[in-house]
């Protein structure tokens, strides 16, 4: 079973109709919502998951090539939720970016399986040249702590189906009203599948983009609505394709991301995002991790690539 036919199975059982849920899946992508700490500053209630920082353990016999070590997520302490995709479960996830984190570089993270030997490495250091005085060591950054602030279902949905004046304490942004008329007529039905789900599952599934850091499983900063109204108008088209088939939804979801996908090698997904300033203490963009779809339902982590935005 894959985890569309999973999710579908889970908003069945809570009333969600199977129109509801393929247009939900058609244009959600699961989130995790986390928080950059200093150590002194993690409560006892506090979801850790992961690090920024300091130095990371690497498997025996797998090199630490000079980029800089930014992050740690331990896999196993992130949450679950429905819609869950790609992400292996149990070990850790590295992540390293060059210097400067120049769109498209590759941006290395690795995977180390639950159970792996494992030891600190130290920054690696060189010599540019033949003078032994003219030495080089990989930048270290301060190790700080990642907490998950992500409660219940969190999903990340398209700039123009999301609230901004609609101030909020938590992590959870507001529905636009159905009845508001500045609301599109083509976006009408996506905005009363999602009400419908929030009504019977009890989660209003997106959270703010007032978050420095993205979690698992988003889309690049530019968001499907550069994919335009075809990628919605195929959506209306896969929901009466699953009423009766409903088994077909991902062979229609990975045609339709192939045809919008603008960019070389398919559809790209940010699989991690910081602030610029938050790790690194310079400037103002956004640094993240993009992998392929397919490389992510896979478990490839090989042929990640950097983006950088501001």
């Amino acid at each position: 079973m894959s985890y569309t036919d999973e999710f579908r199975a889970f908003a069945r059982r809570h009333g969600v109709s199977d129109d509801s849920v393929t247009r939900v899946m058609w244009m959600m992508q699961p989130s995790v919502h986390l928080d950059i700490l200093d150590p002194s500053e993690v409560g006892p209630d506090d979801l850790v998951v992961g690090h920024t920082g300091g130095l990371p353990e690497l498997p025996d016999g797998v090199p630490w090539d000079g980029d800089v070590y930014v992050a740690g997520l331990d896999l196993a302490a992130i949450p679950e939720q429905p819609l869950d995709l790609g992400l292996p479960r149990e070990g850790h996830l590295l992540f390293f970016t060059s210097s400067g984190y120049e769109d498209g570089d590759p941006a290395p993270v690795i995977h180390v399986p639950a159970g792996s030997a494992t030891a600190v490495r130290p920054a690696p250091s060189g010599t540019y040249s033949e003078d032994p005085s003219d030495t080089w060591t990989t930048d270290v950054l301060e190790r700080r702590v990642l907490v998950c602030r992500t409660t219940g279902t969190s999903w990340d949905v398209l700039d123009w189906l999301w609230d901004p004046g609609h101030e909020i304490g938590g992590t959870e942004a507001g529905l636009p009203d159905l009845e508001d008329p500045d609301v599109e007529d083509e976006v009408r039905p996506l905005l009363a599948a999602f009400t419908e789900y929030a009504e019977r599952v009890g989660t209003v599934p997106f959270v703010r983009r007032t978050c420095g850091l993205r979690g698992v499983e988003l889309n690049p900063p530019y968001y499907r609505a550069d994919y335009g109204t075809d990628f919605l108008k195929k959506g209306e088209e896969a929901v009466a394709v699953c009423r009766n088939e409903p088994e077909r939804f991902d062979e229609l979801y990975a045609e339709a991301l192939r045809d919008a996908s603008e960019q070389e090698g398919g559809t790209w997904l940010n699989l991690l995002e910081f602030g610029e300033d938050a790790i690194f203490h310079t400037g103002d963009g956004e640094v993240g991790w993009l992998v392929n779809r397919d490389d992510l339902l896979a478990g490839r982590f090989d042929d990640v690539v950097q983006s950088y935005h501001c």
